[in-house]
């Protein structure tokens, strides 16, 4: 199952417990339920997993990170030298 898929069942079921809640009057039912639905997704966003998703869509669509032209990377010679004056 995607993260979407899941994200879309996860709303799915938190409507339907809004409406029974509703239905019943009683606010605290399929409380524990409702929370483990909101705990996994706040540790799911917590992981590499989304970031990885994110990066895949970002490579699918095109979007890439600007390019930096080696002078300016933090490499080589010149920024050892660099480090080494600011270190005095």
């Amino acid at each position: 199952m995607t993260t979407k898929q899941r994200l879309a069942c996860g709303t799915a079921i938190l409507r339907s417990i809004g409406a029974r809640r509703q239905r019943t009057g009683n606010r605290n039912e399929l409380l524990a339920l409702e929370q483990a639905i909101v705990d996994r997704e706040l540790i799911e966003l917590d992981t590499r997993e989304l970031c990885d998703e994110e990066r895949e869509l970002a490579r699918e669509i095109g979007v890439r990170k600007p390019h930096v032209p080696a002078a300016t990377r933090d490499t080589g010679a010149r920024y050892e030298k660099d480090l080494r004056r600011a270190n005095r």
